[in-house]
Formats: C-alpha cells, sequence, structure tokens
C-alpha cells in the first residue's frame, strides 16, 4: 500500500525513516548483494505475508535485506533484479494494480542450492521480530506514564464524585472520553512486555486476538474480549485532552 501523502506508482519515499520507528534500523542500500540473498529476502516476505497469495512488494523485499527502500537504491538493485527476471527466478505480476515480485519454482531451487552449498548470506532480522522488540521496548519505556496519567484522571474523577451533583455534566462526559486512552495503552503495553510472544520466522506473526482460556468462556464473552484485543500490539501514547 502506497505510504501516506504518496500516490500509487509514485517512487517510493528518499525521506529518512522517522526516528524511534523500527524503519530507523534499516542501513542505506549497500551495493552489490548477491542473487541468493535477494531469493532469500523475497522468501521470508512471502513466508511473512499477512494474507496468502504469491508475491510481495519490492519495500518488503528490501526491508527483510535490512535496508531502506526508496528511488536511489531500486535503481542500484535494477541489474540484479533485470538478471533474476531474465533467469526466471523471479516473476512480476499485479494485484489490484500494485506491481508485486514472485519467488518461481526456479527461484526456489536456486535458493536451496545456495544453502546447501553455504552460498547464501544470513538475512538480518525480520521486520515482524523488530516490530515485537520495538513494542517490547516502548511499552517498557512508556507503562509508568500511562499509569501516572490513570493515576490523575481517577483522582479528578473522585473529586467529581465528591462535589455530587454541583459537578457540571460537561466534566462528566469529559472524563469519559479521556479514561479509555491511557486505560487501553496499559493494556497494550501490558499485553507487549508480557503476553506477545516473541515471533518465530517460520511462519507469519498475525495477532488472532484469541487467547489462551478463550475456550472456558461463552461465545458472547470470547467475542467481546476478541474485540477489545484489536490493536494491542500497537502502544500508541494518545493524547489527553
Amino acid at each position: 500500500m502506497p505510504a501516506a501523502g504518496r500516490k500509487q506508482g509514485e517512487r517510493p519515499d528518499d525521506r529518512a525513516p522517522r526516528e524511534g520507528s523500527t524503519a530507523c534500523e534499516l542501513r542505506p542500500f549497500a551495493h552489490p548483494v548477491s542473487d541468493a540473498l535477494v531469493l532469500a529476502a523475497a522468501e521470508r516476505a512471502e513466508r511473512h505475508k499477512p494474507r496468502g497469495g504469491p508475491g510481495v512488494m519490492l519495500g518488503d523485499v528490501f526491508a527483510h535485506m535490512g535496508f531502506i527502500y526508496n528511488g536511489a537504491a531500486t535503481r542500484q538493485l535494477r541489474p540484479r533484479l533485470d538478471g533474476l527476471l531474465s533467469a526466471g527466478a523471479l516473476e512480476q505480476t499485479r494485484r489490484h494494480g500494485i506491481k508485486l515480485w514472485v519467488l518461481t519454482s526456479t527461484g526456489r531451487r536456486r535458493l536451496a542450492q545456495a544453502r546447501r552449498k553455504g552460498e547464501a548470506a544470513e538475512l538480518p532480522e525480520s521486520p515482524q521480530h523488530r516490530k515485537w522488540r520495538h513494542s517490547r521496548t516502548t511499552a517498557g519505556e512508556q507503562i509508568e506514564g500511562y499509569r501516572e496519567e490513570l493515576r490523575a484522571l481517577i483522582d479528578e474523577a473522585g473529586a467529581l464524585l465528591g462535589a455530587g451533583t454541583q459537578a457540571h455534566s460537561d466534566w462528566w462526559f469529559c472524563l469519559a472520553k479521556r479514561l479509555p486512552v491511557p486505560a487501553t495503552n496499559i493494556g497494550a503495553a501490558i499485553y507487549c512486555l508480557m503476553e506477545w510472544p516473541e515471533p518465530d520466522d517460520a511462519r507469519s506473526d498475525i495477532d488472532d486476538y484469541i487467547d489462551p482460556g478463550d475456550s472456558n468462556l461463552d461465545p458472547e464473552e470470547r467475542a467481546r474480549r476478541r474485540s477489545l484485543r484489536t490493536g494491542r500490539r500497537h502502544v500508541i501514547r494518545g493524547e489527553i485532552v
């Protein structure tokens, strides 16, 4: 999907990754790279896709190689990609107007052969593992701030309760809007710190919103819990207004 602010079909963004994001750990493209590294990155990118179907975006291949995806990097990799296309190791296709790169059976055989010969360079940390690691770090850094925000709001609620009916109704409505933010962030932080298993690169790490013990819940409560868990892997500091 095109990045925000960039229309489909435009060149990849050349701006530096946002500080603190998982992308900030990516390196500028290092040329040259081996065919085996490109094929291994395409294979792992496809294995980690959240949805089925062949093909991955070129930006995903770069991310699995540990490189920043931009126009300059694409130009440097182009001869390697063209060679793999000519050799039948990669194919191009389109889905919903988006260009995808497909690792063919020929490419898989070439990759397997390179691995048997010890010629396939090891891929760096995968994007999904990097996201897990960053989420844990962010949760550890921010959870106490979320708790302080919630404590302050609870104190405010206590003051409103003490005022009884003298407290204007708008104050309660504003408080009701603000309370879910730190509460949700605390829940997300606890999940990222304590409950999110470390990803296994053998498969895609997709949150299905199912937890151990859900089978003991009745269907209605199980569905309610799954709905509440949406977004629990995103530790984002919400704005209290």
